[in-house]
């Protein structure tokens, strides 16, 4: 009960008019973050904002800081589930501020601070900011013959992703591309999170449309991914779809952890893999 009275507290401090806010504690820190309601499709949220701020700030000492409890005001979207699943622990959602006059004798910090939205990370590699140009030389502007065929062209993509001998110090060799109806390229993204462990392909595809488009993963569009979408960027996609259920996704790799299986596409079956030949 003191526990949530606090974190009734706390979301009174920070809650402004117009926005939800996303809090974890760690020692003598509240670290948070700020959303604006009512962006429709957008590929971000308090809590997520808060997990990307925490490791683009702190990246291995974020490891300890998400060991805690996340708070947060607002309504938890699958998306939002996905990301604490797999980069965190735990979360309470639709905490209600309240002043309970209560001392709160700790420094804050915020993440991701200003109307910036979506801040382009400085752990983005390099694969990650080419041109859709540039990308046609592996990507064909016009769909293969075959779910397979186009998926060998998006594991060329792959490829590009430096890897070493020590493999949890490098990217995953993981690419996805966004396709219209017709084949032609709409986005891409590689992965790129070594260091900040929300940079999946998947995540880094979605976040570059949304800055660059200024909306959501358009009607009856195609997502072709190297691996199965885990559950962040499972969430990611369906939150971010204008319509969720007209998205096809197929991948070639199948995930064997549980931070792949009954992810929100599954549950929609609107994931599929592609077997070879």
């Amino acid at each position: 009960m003191l526990a949530e009275k606090r974190a009734e507290h706390i979301a009174f401090l920070l809650v402004q008019a117009g926005t939800d806010v996303a809090f974890i504690e760690h020692e003598d820190t509240i670290y948070y973050a700020r959303c604006s309601q009512g962006k429709k499709h957008l590929p971000s949220s308090s809590v997520v904002k808060l997990l990307q701020g925490l490791f683009e700030q702190f990246v291995d000492h974020s490891f300890f800081i998400l060991r805690q409890r996340i708070y947060t005001t607002a309504h938890l979207t699958e998306m939002c589930r996905g990301m604490v699943k797999v980069v965190a622990k735990r979360v309470t959602a639709q905490i209600i501020p309240y002043d309970h006059q209560m001392p709160v004798l700790k420094q804050m910090i915020e993440m991701g601070a200003g109307a910036d939205l979506l801040p382009v990370s400085r752990y983005l590699s390099a694969e990650n900011q080419l041109s859709l140009a540039e990308i046609h030389q592996w990507i064909s502007e016009q769909k293969p013959a075959s779910e397979h065929a186009f998926l060998q062209n998006v594991t060329k993509l792959a490829q590009r992703v430096p890897r070493g001998q020590v493999l949890h110090d490098f990217d995953r060799d993981i690419a996805a591309v966004l396709v219209d109806k017709a084949g032609t390229l709409l986005g891409y993204g590689v992965n790129s999170n070594s260091r900040n462990k929300t940079l999946h392909a998947e995540v880094n595809l979605i976040q570059r449309f949304y800055r660059e488009n200024g909306q959501g993963i358009p009607e009856d569009t195609i997502l072709y991914s190297t691996h199965k979408p885990c559950k962040m960027c499972a969430g990611m996609i369906y939150h971010s779809s204008v319509n969720p259920h007209s998205i096809k996704v197929y991948y070639s790799i199948k995930e064997e952890g549980g931070l792949s299986r009954q992810t929100v596409l599954d549950h929609w079956n609107l994931n599929e893999l592609v077997a070879e030949g």
